[in-house]
């Protein structure tokens, strides 16, 4: 199965702060502000530097491929990420 590459929507727009308990991103293009789990707030940051894969992404937040998808499927519902490849 090939490693799908995740990236943010709007990076340019994105601006986060994290918590050890949580994160919260604001998007200045849409007025939006999402409270995340600090995981979700972990992987928003990683990928504001560039795309990633999701078996990079799974690895630096140690949980197991399929729940960084099921994450990943999440953010991207709530317009933050989205396949990148």
């Amino acid at each position: 199965m090939p490693d799908s590459q995740w990236a943010l929507v709007t990076p340019d727009a994105i601006s986060i702060r994290n918590w050890p308990d949580g994160s919260v991103v604001f998007n200045a293009r849409e007025s939006t502000t999402t409270m995340l789990s600090a995981i979700a707030g972990g992987v928003v940051t990683v990928l504001m530097k560039a795309p990633t894969g999701t078996r990079e992404l799974s690895a630096g937040a140690g949980t197991d491929a399929q729940e960084m998808g099921a994450l990943l499927s999440a953010l991207a519902d709530h317009g933050i990420v989205r396949r990148a490849g």
